[in-house]
């Protein structure tokens, strides 16, 4: 029986210890020596499914280390990081700067670290209970992955027979491996990779014995992930943006080698669940933990997908993400499941959390992924619910049974409607994330929990939180207005610095820096928080209660919210109003069932779930969806009838200010 996240250890010499004889009967025994087999593998090897790049960017700094000598046991290097180690990223740069150069000492470093490095693995023992350092699932496929492109250039090397050999029996040996440990299928990034790999080796060496059956294997897998693996959404089972771009790139190198897998709904999918988290700066949200990921390039192979507009707002309901968008603005609300994973979950302490970005800069950021797994704060800061925007309950962290559940979105055009509970806390908590997409453009957010308990709400800026009122604070330019509408002597505010990722637009990369927390205490779980972005200088903005509803006044403009309805006046006339699930609102729509609404002007969109009588403001010749109609007019309300579900629009209305 198995101790650790793989099959029981199935380690032998036919994967570990493959000798030159060995190597021979493996390609059918072609030829007498490692140099005829060179030859022959030379002559029959297809092209990698992405040859190395022509690139100098990095080359010579990334491969400096090679000249100097590295410890290839990799010891040293922390729990998690030593098995990264053993993928053999950190030699590939021979290679490439020796093609760049043509200097034969990156050459022969490569050929002196390589021959050290078979010579030596195998001494070496990892902290994870039931987990080969060198061969296992990630560790098979990422060096396949580093040293494939490798062999075309280097079987017509002066690279030596020997260590040519060498560099062979390895991919051999790991191929081996991974058709013997993945003969079923199971969750998780590890396999699908693997598999990838697995028809990759099979497809650059096909005169290998075993060619045939790694490839059936391999597609029998591939086949069965993006069935079970991929949600119909589009996103990878575990949610995390960085592990999605992971797997969708090992899926495009088998949808070079496999048409099925390039024609399969569930590949183009994922190109398009990517496209729904871009921020307008070119980069996704660390969720998950993942770091930031940039995919132009992963999008660049699914083209087909490119010039697809994106809708204002998106769910992606396996997935568990909502994304909502104005001009500038964008949320990214996280409402998933807790995934389980083959050695630790993924899945971060938080729900029905959010993130916003805008101007492509983090508005309101989160701590996202770690620089290791073995960094002493990854479970207490990046996994905790303390590193992201959402209350907390007696500073427990959230359950792994969340049991979520989240309300059809409503979107009414100006204003998009985000309502989720769970009780990952142990009690109800329910949370509305509204955003008004005309500028003045910004978000409110609406937390409900009954009891006394000690409530910590929690937001997360990458400018320092500066107090600017009564609960009201700033961070940053671009930055964010932060108002919280409660009391300020029930309220405890406390803020903290931590750390993590910011993007960094021109370069395409990330760098770890400060993370600034704001923590509101109070013992009961409702508030209720205005987040209002700017580009530039603070706005000055005014927030009151009048008969319950929540009135946000800036400039000329007052928006006056209710529990399910908006409405906006610019200096003191009605622009627009708008409702969900409303039967009413005051002065200027009725109707016999709940309904979507938006009025402006003179114009009614009304959505209803079925056959329904509409009572509006009139005066003058009425039309439904551009059709006259004779509707009975009393004391200046129209009466009709919407004669089944759907959306309509009423036009010759009298919107009163």
């Amino acid at each position: 029986m198995s101790t650790g996240p793989e099959k029981p250890r199935h380690i032998d010499a036919r994967i570990n210890q493959i000798s030159t004889d060995d190597l021979l009967k493996a390609f059918g025994s072609p030829a007498d020596d490692l140099a005829g087999l060179r030859a022959f593998v030379g002559s029959r090897m297809q092209r990698p499914a992405w040859p190395l790049p022509d690139s100098s960017d990095g080359v010579l700094e990334a491969a400096a280390p090679l000249l100097d000598g590295v410890d290839v046991t990799g010891l040293g290097k922390g729990r998690s990081q030593l098995y990264g180690f053993h993928y053999l990223g950190w030699l590939k740069p021979g290679v490439d700067a020796w093609l760049l150069t043509g200097d034969d000492r990156y050459l022969r470093a490569f050929e002196r670290h390589l021959d050290e490095w078979v010579e030596r693995r195998d001494s070496v023992t990892g902290e994870w209970p039931g987990l080969d350092v060198i061969w296992y699932s990630l560790g098979t496929w990422a060096r396949c992955r580093n040293l494939l492109p490798t062999l075309e250039v280097l079987t017509p090397s002066s690279l030596s027979d020997r260590v040519w050999g060498r560099l062979v029996a390895t991919l051999v040996g790991g191929a081996r491996w991974a058709y013997d440990e993945h003969d079923v299928f199971r969750h998780g990034n590890w396999q699908l990779v693997c598999a990838t790999e697995l028809l990759h080796i099979s497809a650059v060496l096909p005169s290998l014995v075993e060619s045939a059956a790694w490839a059936e294997r391999a597609r029998e897998r591939i086949e069965e992930h993006l069935v079970l693996d991929i949600y119909p959404d589009g996103g990878h089972y575990e949610r995390s943006p960085g592990y999605h771009g992971m797997v969708l790139s090992a899926l495009q190198t088998a949808a070079r080698i496999d048409p099925a897998v390039a024609g399969h709904p569930r590949f183009a999918a994922m190109h398009t669940w990517l496209r729904e988290l871009v921020s307008s700066g070119g980069w996704i949200p660390h969720l998950q933990d993942s770091g930031i990921v940039w995919p132009a390039e992963l999008l660049s192979r699914g083209s087909s997908v490119q010039d697809r507009p994106l809708p204002l707002a998106t769910v992606l309901p396996e997935s568990g993400y909502t994304i909502l968008r104005g001009d500038e603005l964008r949320a990214v609300i996280n409402h998933g499941p807790h995934i389980e994973h083959e050695l630790e979950s993924h899945s971060h302490r938080a729900v029905l959390d959010l993130v916003l970005d805008g101007w492509g800069e983090p508005l309101l950021w989160e701590a996202g992924g770690p620089p290791s797994y073995d960094d002493p704060g990854y479970l207490s800061w990046y996994q905790s619910g303390r590193g992201h925007n959402a209350v907390r309950v007696n500073d427990l962290e959230l359950s792994t049974d969340r049991r979520v559940s989240v309300d059809p979105l409503v979107d009414t055009g100006p204003v998009a409607v985000f309502s989720g509970r769970h009780h990952g806390n142990g009690l109800e908590q329910a949370r509305t994330i509204a955003m008004v997409r005309e500028e003045p453009a910004y978000v409110v957010v609406t937390d409900k929990a009954d009891g006394q308990h000690t409530f910590r709400a929690m937001w997360h800026a990458l400018h320092p939180w500066r107090q600017v009122g009564p609960l009201t604070y700033d961070a940053g330019s671009p930055g964010l207005l932060l108002i919280e509408a409660g009391d300020p002597a029930e309220t405890t505010v406390e803020t903290s610095e931590g750390v993590a990722r910011h993007p960094i637009v021109e370069s395409r990369t990330a760098e770890y820096g400060p993370l600034y927390s704001l923590s509101l205490e109070r013992s009961s779980g409702n508030f209720t928080t205005v987040l209002i972005p700017h580009r530039d200088v603070t706005p000055d903005v005014a927030v009151t209660r009048v008969d319950g509803d929540l009135v946000i006044t800036q400039g000329s403009t007052t928006d006056r919210i209710g529990a399910s309805s908006w409405s906006r006046s610019i200096n003191g006339q009605l622009s627009w109003a708008t409702g969900w699930q409303v039967r009413e609102l005051p002065g200027l729509v009725r109707s016999t069932d709940q309904i979507n609404v938006l009025v402006e002007g003179s114009r009614y969109v009304v959505t209803c779930s079925g056959r329904c009588g509409l009572w509006v403001r009139a005066s003058g010749e009425l039309h439904l969806n551009n059709i006259v109609i004779d509707a009975e007019v009393d004391d200046g309300w129209a009466h009709l009838t919407l004669p089944y579900a759907g959306a309509w629009t009423v036009d010759g209305g009298m919107a009163r200010g």
